[in-house]
């Protein structure tokens, strides 16, 4: 019998996705909130079979660090391939997430990872930044340009449309302004204002939401500028040798949310480096609680990435997909 896949193109999934849209911000962290729920209740019951995630296999070629991540979240089981450059990065961070039909067990569908990996790790700041930020929140910063950070935008305003002012920090002036032009565009009633490291520490000084979101080793925030009653949500490093921020913003936060204890004791160097995981608590055991904000305190949500949030947001695409007969249809 012959079968078929769907491949979805970046188009597609842009398509899907609806981008600065709040409806769907909102919907992909309600995803995310059940699925760190569903993760941490599996693996603290032991019974897994509904969020599996195994340790990433790596294969080293000439250009890339090719990373291979199988995972399952409930019905959809799907596995997602990432190129991080060695060399010189100008290709991007290529990604694909193919997905097995869950009764014959061949491919399901196919389709282009890159966007989903910032909608998905950022979607889980988005819940952190609903969860513990300032509700009347006016001031955000976010440091890094990429994809990362235009998703945080989106997903953070959406947690909290009360914010009137982002401050945006990038390595590449140029990448930066590209930004801010386009986000001006997406979101004409608030301002958007680029930053340099002589203008770091007065906007962050200012801020109730701070996000990171670079390929830093060395620390791009320090714990000095934080002023109490702030949220972070810190994404860009995922190895131990990698540190966004000082050993001093670890330790002034009275909170520290983990996307997975397991996953950041092997991969969160700032965490590691300046706290201890007895001291961190899991997303999914805090996502169907309303904390009370605190104006004294400061709160921090670190994530790597767990596989199975990749899973999670494919099976949405493809659900999607499929109801708006999106994508090319292939004989397999």
């Amino acid at each position: 019998m012959t079968s078929t896949i769907r491949v979805l193109s970046a188009q597609d999934l842009d398509h899907l996705l609806h981008q600065g849209e709040e409806a769907s911000a909102n919907e992909v962290m309600d995803l995310m909130a059940m699925t760190f729920a569903t993760y941490t209740e599996a693996h603290q019951s032991g019974n897994t079979h509904n969020a599996q995630a195994p340790q990433r296999i790596g294969v080293h070629t000439d250009n890339h660090y090719a990373l291979f991540m199988p995972s399952r979240l409930q019905q959809t089981t799907s596995i997602k391939v990432v190129c991080v450059p060695t060399k010189d990065g100008k290709g991007g961070l290529p990604a694909t997430v193919l997905v097995l039909d869950e009764a014959t067990g061949q491919v399901k569908a196919i389709m282009n990872g890159a966007a989903l990996t910032a909608v998905r790790t950022a979607a889980g700041s988005g819940l952190a930044t609903r969860l513990f930020a300032n509700p009347q929140a006016k001031n955000a910063v976010i440091f890094g340009a990429g994809a990362q950070g235009q998703s945080h935008i989106d997903m953070i305003i959406a947690a909290r449309p009360s914010l009137e002012h982002i401050s945006i920090w990038n390595r590449s002036p140029g990448r930066r302004d590209a930004l801010i032009k386009l986000m001006q565009t997406r979101y004409p009633t608030r301002t958007f204002t680029g930053i340099d490291d002589a203008g770091a520490e007065s906007a962050v000084r200012q801020a109730q939401i701070v996000c990171t979101c670079t390929n830093a080793t060395q620390p791009v925030l320090f714990g000095a500028w934080l002023s109490p009653g702030t949220h972070l949500n810190l994404v860009g490093s995922y190895r131990m040798d990698m540190h966004e921020v000082d050993a001093k913003t670890i330790q002034r936060a009275d909170t520290i949310v983990v996307d997975s204890v397991e996953a950041c004791g092997h991969e969160a160097g700032e965490l590691v480096l300046s706290s201890k995981p007895e001291h961190w608590v899991e997303m999914g055991s805090v996502v169907n609680t309303t904390p009370a904000f605190d104006p004294h305190r400061i709160t921090l949500f670190k994530s790597v990435g767990i596989s199975v949030q990749d899973s999670a947001i494919a099976g949405l695409m493809i659900k999607k997909a499929e109801q708006e007969q999106l994508g090319v249809s292939a004989p397999f």
